[in-house]
Parts: structure tokens; C-alpha cells; sequence
């Protein structure tokens, strides 16, 4: 049984080290969401606000019928309502800064995308570029793909531009992440994909091969061996 983990780590680190492009989910998956916490501190707007309270009441109502699928539909809303003018974006900037986001991340996370750093690397992200550019800043990134409400087409449009590359991974936590997953596999590409969780649980998406926790320290040890 040991013989066959230490393969089955060996092959996971080839996999990795042979990445050429990643493309990584922002909110809830390297740091705590903050696309919940813009609109938990009603940023933009006013918790006395009528139409905030409006806002609310209906995502609520959503989170209730739909769960986290809602959450995609719940944020582009609050985005069109009250992120389109200059003063909330230039408060957004003031709090979201590089400095900002790398104390945020969840622990390993900076350590891992060092790892993996001779690779490109992207967000792929519903959230605004105000903040996600914050976060590609503080880990070197080479760009990102903000309001990303169709995570596959973007995918597909990155696919049709750079034909000649043939090996990716993605991690993230959500159904959005998964459709990355399966263009990649449609266009026959090789995917390495991790599916982030709080705690370790028995439900999976089999469309990732990897279930990980949000601390990626472990993984990290794991990966340098």
C-alpha cells in the first residue's frame, strides 16, 4: 500500500510540474470570499438603503430555492447596482490592495503558486478586475479574466488563441470551475484539477481528479516532496 501512494505522489507531482497553464477561481477558493465581504459591508451603497435591503431580501429568497448556484447571479446583480460608478470602485481600490490580498489568502495558498510559478497563471473569476487584479498582483500572476460569468467561454476563448498549448490545471469549488474542466477536455487537452473544500467531505464532483482543502500547506509538502 505505501508503494502504491508514493507512485500515486510521484505521479501527482510530474502532473503539476508539467502545467503549462493554470487557471484558478478567486472567491472562497484562495482566500475568503471577496465578493461576500463587498456586499456584507455594503460597499457602493448603504445598509439603510432601500434598495440594498431589496437586493438582500431577493438573494435570500435565491440562496434559498437554488444554494451556491445562486451565488454567480446574486453577485452580477450587486456588481450592476451599486459597483458601475467611480467612487464605489475607488473605495473598492483602497481596500483591496496587493498588501491587503496577501494577508488574506488562506494558508499555503502563496506557497503553492510559487511552486507552479515557471507556468502562466490566471484567475478566472466573476469577481470585479478592481479587486482580482489586487490578488493576480500579489502572486505574480500573469493576468486575469474579471466578471468571468461564463467561465467555459472565456476558457475557450484563451484555448482558440493559444492552440499550441496542450497541458492545464484548474482548481476551484464550484460548478462554474467544473465547466472549465470539461472544455478543456472537449478541445482534448490534459487536465489536472483540484476541487478546494473547507473540510473533508464525502460529496464530490467527479469532473475534478483531486479533492483538496482550502490550506494548502499539506499539499505543498506534498508537492516538494
Amino acid at each position: 500500500m505505501r508503494e502504491v501512494a508514493e507512485e500515486n505522489i510521484l505521479k501527482l507531482r510530474q502532473r503539476v510540474q508539467s502545467v503549462e497553464t493554470w487557471f484558478f477561481d478567486l472567491d472562497d477558493n484562495h482566500a475568503p470570499s471577496p465578493a461576500k465581504k463587498i456586499a456584507r459591508s455594503a460597499m457602493g451603497t448603504s445598509h439603510f438603503s432601500s434598495k440594498y435591503l431589496r437586493w438582500g431580501v431577493a438573494s435570500a429568497l435565491k440562496l434559498a430555492v437554488k444554494g451556491k448556484a445562486a451565488e454567480s447571479e446574486i453577485w452580477k446583480e450587486y456588481v450592476d447596482l451599486f459597483l458601475r460608478d467611480e467612487k464605489a470602485l475607488a473605495d473598492i481600490q483602497r481596500l483591496f490592495t496587493p498588501k491587503y490580498a496577501r494577508r488574506s489568502l488562506y494558508p499555503g495558498v502563496e506557497e503553492f503558486c510559487g511552486l507552479i510559478s515557471d507556468s502562466q497563471r490566471f484567475y478566472v473569476t466573476r469577481n470585479i478586475a478592481e479587486v482580482v487584479g489586487a490578488y493576480a498582483s500579489a502572486l505574480h500572476f500573469n493576468g486575469f479574466f474579471p466578471e468571468a460569468y461564463d467561465k467555459e467561454r472565456t476558457v475557450e476563448g484563451y484555448l482558440r488563441k493559444h492552440p499550441e498549448i496542450q497541458r492545464y490545471g484548474v482548481e476551484g469549488d464550484s460548478e462554474e470551475d467544473a465547466a472549465m474542466i470539461e472544455v478543456l477536455q472537449f478541445y482534448k487537452k490534459d487536465v489536472v484539477s483540484f476541487y478546494s473544500v473547507d473540510y473533508p467531505t464525502f460529496k464530490e464532483d467527479r469532473r475534478f481528479q483531486y479533492i483538496i482543502p482550502k490550506d494548502k500547506r499539506e499539499l505543498v509538502q506534498i508537492l516538494q516532496g
